[in-house]
């Protein structure tokens, strides 16, 4: 495939990327790791609006379900090495005038990745990762574990607040770097990825029934994404290994239920690997990835007269998270280029 890049915006330490279709328009949203805002741009790239000017730290953004006028973020997350105990997830609200506000969701230390499934009677749930559970001062501390935590969200996001918060309940406790988070197109179930391997989160069908968990692959994994790469109509799932590490593997489903089997690893060690993204691109199922250190690589994975293969599409960028969009028929990669503070698109031109 040929890709045209265009650079659309300078963020110091550009990291979290989230779609949002509003009343006013189709756009995404970046967020960066640091102190600074979360920004709103077209889906060709043009700029529209600062929906926050600050604190920063946002590792997640993800629209809510049925709303064309809010989203929720992580905020206060400056760093897993003691920078994260202020953590907590925001809600932000459009007002018809098209002015935000936003209001506290939950206090939550070391809240990296966050999402909202469906239960089969239509109940929303928050499904929230700690990376990790307390940090001494002493960098890369693991000492204290994460966990996974869970709310069913009976009310509007925005009605709660500091003084009201939702209340959350740890439903895995002891996730040692508790990193990657993929949730299903549907919000049926999630897929969390933590040094102990991969889990699948499935939320209750009623408000007071229970969550079905299992551990799909045993292997230390820092993310994940899902697709059905090889066309063979079950769908794989692409990891990276370790915590922050260097290795891609796609492993495939068994005769077992429930069980997976690496059936490719990229013989090329790629150090920090870190952004990841799954679906369709110029009509091929494929997942992009991107690594944050050496190479600093943006590449599509792909499945290829019988074996997997990897196409670069940028080069010593750094990108830290990335994701497709589709307009009208134009496809974009947006990547969150962490490590060179820039935010750049990639039209697919195949």
């Amino acid at each position: 495939m040929n890709y045209s890049k265009k650079v659309v915006a300078e963020m110091n330490l550009a990291y979290a990327i989230g779609t949002f279709d509003g009343p006013d328009a189709k756009s995404f949203l970046i967020g960066v790791e640091k102190q600074g805002p979360i920004r709103r741009f077209a889906l060709d790239g043009e700029p529209m609006e600062t929906v926050a000017e600050g604190p920063g730290g946002v590792m997640t953004i993800t629209q809510v379900p049925g709303r064309d006028d809010q989203f929720m973020a992580t905020c206060e997350f400056f760093s897993p090495n003691y920078g994260g105990d202020t953590a907590h997830i925001r809600t932000y609200t459009r007002a018809a005038d098209g002015s935000w506000s936003s209001t506290k969701l939950c206090d939550l230390p070391y809240v990296h990745r966050f999402g909202l499934l469906k239960g089969a009677d239509g109940g929303l749930w928050v499904i929230a990762c700690t990376i990790k559970g307390a940090c001494r001062e002493i960098k890369n501390d693991w000492q204290t574990p994460g966990a996974v935590w869970v709310a069913r969200l009976d009310e509007a996001a925005e009605t709660y607040g500091d003084d009201n918060q939702l209340q959350l309940s740890c439903l895995a406790a002891a996730q040692v770097q508790n990193h990657g988070f993929w949730f299903a197109p549907d919000r049926s179930y999630a897929l969390v990825s933590t040094a102990g391997g991969v889990f699948r989160y499935v939320p209750p069908a009623t408000a007071d029934g229970e969550w079905d968990v299992a551990c799909l692959i045993v292997n230390p994994t820092s993310d994940i994404c899902v697709g059905d790469f090889d066309g063979d109509g079950v769908e794989e799932i692409l990891t990276m290994s370790k915590f922050h590490g260097d290795t891609l593997q796609v492993w495939h489903a068994t005769e077992n239920a429930d069980e997976y089997k690496c059936v490719w690893t990229d013989p090329e060690k790629r150090n920090f690997l870190h952004a990841i993204w799954s679906g369709e691109l110029g009509g091929e199922p494929c997942a992009v990835v991107g690594n944050r250190k050496d190479g600093r690589d943006l590449l599509r994975v792909s499945y290829v007269d019988g074996d997997y293969a990897i196409e670069q599409i940028d080069h010593d960028f750094g990108p830290a998270n990335c994701w497709v969009i589709d307009d009208e028929g134009t496809q974009r990669i947006i990547a969150a280029n962490r490590e060179t503070n820039q935010v750049a698109l990639y039209t697919v031109e195949s």
